[in-house]
């Protein structure tokens, strides 16, 4: 069966496409178990991709990059019914915060996409378990 399907599959055009081609960076920098080391190795990395990769960190609310972080981090261990109940507790609060907001209004509002983060902490919250 597997010899029949991979013939009829052809070449695989993933095999070639420029995720493939920073497949090992991308695996590397975010790898990393802090924001802070994402960061660090992305600037080490010093290419296109890593540069692009870091603009798109540097214009995210620090908030909701601290809440997938973690998100993700937890994921590992949980089912997908628990990862998705997570999710929706976390939106719950998060659409209330400040920086949320300020998102809306950049983009959807005054669509001027230039959001003013308060870089805060969560505020001593912690992230639901």
């Amino acid at each position: 069966m597997d010899v029949v399907l991979n013939r009829l599959a052809g070449r695989s055009p993933v095999a070639e496409s420029r995720l493939a081609e920073v497949r090992g960076d991308v695996d590397w920098a975010f790898g990393a178990s802090t924001l802070g080391e994402i960061d660090k190795r992305l600037r080490h990395l010093d290419t296109p991709w890593a540069a692009a990769a870091l603009g798109a960190l540097e214009s995210a609310s620090p908030q909701s990059l601290e809440i997938t972080h973690a998100l993700l981090a937890r994921g590992r261990q949980r089912t997908l019914r628990e990862c998705l109940e997570a999710e929706l507790a976390l939106t719950r609060t998060t659409i209330r915060t400040p920086d949320f907001l300020e998102g809306v209004r950049a983009a959807l509002v005054d669509k001027d996409r230039t959001p003013t983060w308060q870089r805060a902490s969560l505020g001593g919250r912690t992230l639901p378990s």
